[in-house]
């Protein structure tokens, strides 16, 4: 019988899904503990990813994308997510918030030029936006360029960058010196190796281990106008087009952490005896997973149903900040009772619901926090 949420899904999507579950199942599986402990990104999946399609799924074909559609995205995330989710992350950093936005708004030699190499997984990208002054009020930020005949010269810091200490390229976030607010913004394409461009050690995290997060610094870094994507001084405008997108792929991170979450449970459930029976058949065990599921089902279908509305070009802006905060909470409570039914086990480090919570917080934080997602919520129906 299928499940009534898959009917969103056509024919092609399923099948989509099941080479990724299978690719995740095959080359991430057997070693998504190692690589959280060891905080290591296995460049060696991605590109084998890259190899199979699935870091380019929304580029356009002439690029050597897939050219597929937002949800085709959201289902090879949930998948990767669903089995290492630090790995899913650091992917979608560069099919959406590198590729997406160069295939958008790039020129023909920056389409060419820097979407290849890394849909096909040969580099890492990173997109700066926050700095230690300007997370959540990503107007406040102080990276700045200034005009030096042709040229432009950078100069500041961002920090909490995803793929920071291993990407080759890196799209920047900065504001024209002297401007404030929305004005003056622009987006920067810069490569590793720039004079003046430096990235720091990889963070200690809590979570999201494999995915490697650091800072980036910008001293005088110089480039011509070929690097501004898009018009000089949209920059904002085109960082806040996109956020529905970024919110609605930020819930299936959440959904597919879930997802692994039901999973063990259930498998746990069914297996482990207390009391001369099986714990699946506690009262207490059945409602966690009752609830776990309902939720997480709740969420799935929500944001699936978002997902070709963001494609037609829809203001979702409370739909998708919904979707976000709803998933990230509901992931986040679906580890800890995934933790509570395998009990002490769920403590330990063989079994993998304790990384399931670790990863999971981090998306109630990245991306817009919840409490900003319910700001947000709030202010459009306040608004209408």
């Amino acid at each position: 019988m299928r499940i009534l949420w898959d009917e969103l899904l056509s024919e092609e999507h399923r099948m989509v899904r099941e080479t990724v579950r299978k690719f995740a199942e095959k080359e991430l599986a057997p070693i998504a503990r190692e690589i959280d402990e060891n905080e290591r990104f296995p460049m060696d999946v991605y590109r084998k990813a890259g190899e199979n399609g699935l870091i380019g799924s929304t580029s356009p074909v002439e690029y050597g994308g897939g050219g597929a559609d937002l949800l085709t995205n959201a289902l090879i995330k949930e998948e990767f997510c669903r089995v290492a989710a630090g790995f899913g992350m650091s992917v979608n950093m560069c099919t959406t918030n590198f590729a997406y936005f160069i295939s958008k708004y790039g020129t023909d030699r920056q389409k060419s030029t820097y979407i290849p190499p890394v849909i096909a997984g040969e580099a890492l990208a990173a997109f700066c936006l926050t700095e230690p002054e300007a997370g959540s009020d990503a107007l406040a930020l102080r990276t700045a360029y200034t005009r030096k005949g042709a040229a432009y010269a950078l100069k500041g810091s961002k920090t909490f960058i995803t793929n920071a200490p291993e990407a080759r390229y890196f799209l920047v976030v900065a504001r024209e010196h002297g401007t404030h607010g929305a004005q003056g913004g622009a987006l920067f394409i810069l490569e590793r190796g720039m004079k003046g461009l430096s990235t720091g050690p990889p963070f200690q995290k809590m979570g999201m281990r494999c995915s490697p997060t650091g800072e980036v610094f910008l001293d005088e870094v110089e480039v011509g106008p070929e690097q501004i994507l898009g018009p000089e001084g949209d920059g904002f405008t085109i960082l806040f087009e996109a956020l529905d997108e970024e919110r609605v792929l930020g819930a299936m991170t959440s959904i597919g952490i879930a997802q692994a979450c039901l999973e063990c449970s259930v498998k746990y459930a069914r297996e482990r005896r207390q009391f001369g029976q099986l714990i699946g058949n506690f009262q207490l065990v059945r409602n966690m997973i009752a609830e776990m599921a309902t939720r997480l089902d709740m969420a799935r279908r929500y944001t699936y149903s978002l997902c070709p509305l963001v494609d037609q070009g829809r203001k979702l802006t409370k739909e998708a900040s919904m979707a976000k905060y709803f998933a990230s909470v509901m992931a986040t409570r679906a580890a800890l009772d995934a933790i509570q039914i395998h009990g002490g086990y769920g403590y330990m480090r063989e079994y993998p619901v304790e990384r399931y919570l670790r990863d999971a917080k981090l998306v109630e934080i990245g991306g817009g926090a919840s409490e900003i997602q319910k700001m947000i919520i709030a202010r459009e129906l306040l608004k209408d």
